[in-house]
């Protein structure tokens, strides 16, 4: 499953990261690792971007950049 299939509230474990280096290492200084739990927070009206939450740290991530991130509940 892909991190932008989740609903809001949904949470879920990071299997796999599929970004390019550069957002890959942005992203890893807030959390985003394999292993961590991902809960989505909020969802713009237009789908994109979407908010989640890593040990506390609620971010924005685009949806096209959320669809490389793969994920298990």
């Amino acid at each position: 499953m892909k991190c932008s299939e989740l609903s809001i509230g949904e949470q879920a474990i990071i299997k796999g990261i599929d970004l390019d280096e550069r957002k890959k290492a942005k992203l890893f200084h807030l959390g985003l690792m394999k292993g961590a739990k991902i809960i989505c927070k909020f969802r713009s009206p237009f789908k994109s971007p979407i908010a989640y939450q890593i040990n506390g740290c609620v971010f924005a991530i685009r949806e096209c950049d959320a669809s490389l991130i793969e994920v298990q509940k």
